[in-house]
């Protein structure tokens, strides 16, 4: 399985095999429209992957990143650079059902 921090430490050589490996995985964070987007796929991403800090770049704003903060089984905090203000972070509390619990905002 394909954890969100994989992405890190692939080098530019091996970049788009890396691609291609990690869409074949459905635990793998993509962006709009993966795993993240429904309340069912966060439930699955909060039960199966360890608790922990998982990022990837955040294909709305190149150059930074989507942090997800993730307690197995318990719910997860997602945090990401707001679309309303971008010297905002959005941060944004799931159950471990997925269903958004909270959202609040932090400077960037």
């Amino acid at each position: 399985m394909i954890e969100p921090n994989d992405v890190m430490k692939v080098g530019e050589e091996d970049w788009e095999q890396f691609k291609k490996d990690a869409a074949k995985d459905e635990l793998y964070y993509t962006g709009p429209g993966d795993l993240l987007d429904t309340a069912e796929g966060r439930a699955k991403f909060c039960r199966l992957n360890t608790t922990g800090v998982f990022r990837k770049p955040d294909p709305s704003y190149p150059g930074y990143k989507i942090w997800v903060f993730n307690n197995q089984g318990q719910g997860m905090v997602v945090k990401k650079r707001s679309h309303v203000d971008p010297r905002l972070m959005e941060d944004i509390e799931y159950d471990a059902d997925g269903k958004e619990i909270s959202k609040s905002f932090e400077p960037a």
